[in-house]
């Protein structure tokens, strides 16, 4: 091959790469669910963001592995069980569940992706959007909900990342850090507790004008993982949940002595949501 077609050849491959490009950012689920333009995105926040989840995946999968050192809370008349453990003065819940046929295992992993398929089995839950995507599996998520006793809307940004394990195992991870949304509201810097190299992750967040005033409440997830996998004659699912600012699942201005066992059963309440799976995927 001569230096003229060498020069063709790679003309076409830039070209080509630059086509894939623009597929990927018009196909990308940002476009759908986020009512703003994506920040440019600096190739090291992305690289940043890919090593956080990397950890939060590694601790995730030590608390997911067992239960030797949690305790439990409640059994349900399925025979769903969850427990609780203390990690670094935060609570995490963990709950496991069956759901039939192994058919339904990609449907119940498109729907725990979707950032709008908490719709399916939350009451509480409004809107999900991805103001940010690093690559197909790994984006920056919004969700918001209602808060359980008034009509306050609470919101949360959070690392999330889609990890196939093997061909029958999927991971799907959340994790908060102090990201910088434009947040009118007087919150404290955030710590995250169970992921320590989230805790120097600070991108910007082109956010909406009502979290930008300050009407809605912002809330953290510390970790949030959902291992699923596929059996022989079912799907196995793994729940793991630590979360902050609890309160504010009751009401904004609940006052700090509310007893901690209502607080515990509102946060009880909203980690059982997950077993609904199980009548969404009944067959």
């Amino acid at each position: 091959m001569n230096k003229r077609y060498i020069k063709i050849a790679l003309a076409l491959l830039s070209v080509a790469g630059y086509m894939q490009n623009v597929a990927f950012a018009r196909d990308s689920p940002s476009s759908p669910n986020s009512p703003n333009k994506q920040l440019p995105i600096d190739p090291e926040e992305a690289k940043q963001a890919s090593a956080i989840m990397s950890e939060a995946l590694a601790i995730a999968q030590k608390h997911a592995e067992h239960t030797d050192d949690y305790e439990e809370y409640s059994k349900e008349d399925d025979g769903t069980i969850l427990y609780f453990k203390k990690v670094n003065n935060v609570e995490i819940g963990k709950i496991e569940l069956t759901i039939p046929n192994p058919n339904n295992y990609n449907d119940v992993v498109n729907m725990l992706w979707d950032p709008n398929g908490a719709k399916n089995f939350d009451d509480k839950f409004i809107k999900g959007s991805i103001p940010r995507v690093y690559n197909p599996n790994l984006v920056i998520i919004q969700q918001r909900y209602k808060s359980l006793m008034m009509s306050w809307q609470r919101y949360y940004h959070a690392l999330a990342n889609k990890v196939e394990l093997s061909k029958d195992q999927t991971a799907l991870i959340l994790v908060s850090s102090n990201m910088n949304d434009h947040d009118g509201g007087n919150n404290k810097k955030y710590v995250n507790p169970i992921v320590e190299s989230a805790n120097s992750f600070k991108p910007d967040i082109d956010s909406e004008e009502d979290i930008r005033n300050g009407d809605l409440y912002k809330m953290y997830v510390h970790l949030v993982a959902v291992f699923i996998k596929k059996e022989a004659d079912c799907v196995k699912v793994t729940y793991i949940s630590s979360v902050s600012n609890i309160k504010i699942l009751i009401e904004p201005n609940a006052p700090s002595f509310v007893p901690s066992k209502i607080v515990k059963k509102i946060l009880v309440k909203k980690i059982l949501n997950i077993t609904k799976l199980k009548d969404i995927f009944k067959n």
